[in-house]
């Protein structure tokens, strides 16, 4: 999917010297911060919690990155980050790396990032608590419901 108008929640990020590889683009490790930059940032945004609260209840399971093109060193980013699907103990994000300095092109995508309700204590899946399924609802233009 490549529809930005979808995305509500975008976050803009400077590449620093050290996000680069021998090759002089942005290592592909890099990426994976860049989607947890995101990810946190939309956290955030949509529970009203500051920074220093990390307390999501919610670990990855999965991550798919795409990578369409090579992110330099003076490339301005967007990152676009929407939940699509939520169900009762996960969600999946799409997460899209724009080049804001290069006509929106999409650098990379991440079309699944699903995360699982997640019980540090007993080590155990939870169900997503209500007050985060309905922040999800009523932040998102489109959200699928997902059973699981």
């Amino acid at each position: 999917m490549d529809d930005l108008s979808l995305f509500k929640h975008k976050i803009q990020m400077n590449i620093r010297f050290s996000d680069l590889d021998a090759m002089g683009h942005v290592n592909n490790a890099k990426y994976l911060t860049y989607l947890e930059e995101a990810r946190i940032n939309y956290f955030n945004n949509i529970l009203y919690l500051s920074k220093e609260n990390l307390d999501y209840q919610a670990v990855i399971a999965k991550v798919e990155i795409n990578y369409f093109n090579q992110i330099k060193l003076r490339d301005k980013l967007e990152i676009y980050t929407r939940i699509f699907k939520l169900g009762k103990k996960s969600f999946d994000f799409e997460i899209l790396i724009v080049i804001n300095n290069n006509n929106g092109k999409i650098i990379a995508s991440s079309s699944v990032t699903k995360m699982v309700g997640f019980n540090y204590k007993t080590q155990q899946t939870v169900t997503l608590p209500d007050y985060f399924r309905k922040a999800v609802r009523n932040y998102e233009k489109e959200v699928e419901n997902n059973p699981a």
